[in-house]
């Protein structure tokens, strides 16, 4: 399935340090085009890195490589641009994933680190998979457990490929895989 308006169309999944962005950092972020071409993770090195035991027990980062490896706020704005910029079609692309308001804190976050005024990728127009899900769920085309990542990843066989798994690039990899059954269901007239 391809159409114009899924050309520019970018799938993102962040890993944090926590659930607050106001509080908490943003650790690596995975962005991959929807048709799966490019594809890249990027490791932040936040200026003081705050998390929560809970959050890195799920996320399993290694703080140590993200101090010798992670890149600063503005370049970590400078690669995320620099993708969006190698997307073919038109800026902004659109941004898709699951729960994606929470990524998308997260970006802005890293913005304001930086001291830069987020591009409109950040802002209010993306496509969040949960939503489609509920959607899908509440029509009784889903049953309700597919709402949940894992319960959507189990029902349509959906996961990261073994070599990103726990990896924001294998999350948004796995979304991807995720978006386009959802969008093959919502085509289709069963």
């Amino acid at each position: 399935m391809k159409t114009n308006a899924l050309d520019n169309l970018v799938i993102i999944d962040t890993e944090t340090g926590g659930l607050d962005p106001t509080v908490h950092s943003l650790l690596s972020i995975g962005l991959v085009t929807f048709d799966g071409a490019r594809r890249t993770e990027i490791f932040v090195r936040e200026p003081e890195i705050s998390t929560h035991p809970r959050s890195m027990k799920v996320n399993g980062i290694d703080l140590d490589f993200i101090a010798a490896h992670g890149l600063s706020p503005e370049d970590t704005c400078d690669r995320v641009e620099a993708f969006f910029d190698a997307v073919p079609g038109r800026r902004p692309v659109m941004l898709a994933g699951h729960n994606i308001a929470f990524d998308l804190a997260y970006m802005r976050r890293i913005y304001r680190l930086a001291g830069r005024t987020p591009p409109a990728e950040f802002t209010h127009r993306s496509v969040d998979t949960h939503a489609l899900l509920w959607a899908l769920a509440a029509a009784g085309r889903l049953p309700p457990e597919t709402t949940t990542s894992d319960g959507a990843f189990q029902y349509f066989n959906v996961s990261p490929p073994e070599e990103l798994r726990h990896t924001a690039l294998g999350d948004a990899v796995a979304t991807r895989d995720l978006l386009e059954q959802i969008l093959e269901l919502v085509a289709c007239d069963c």
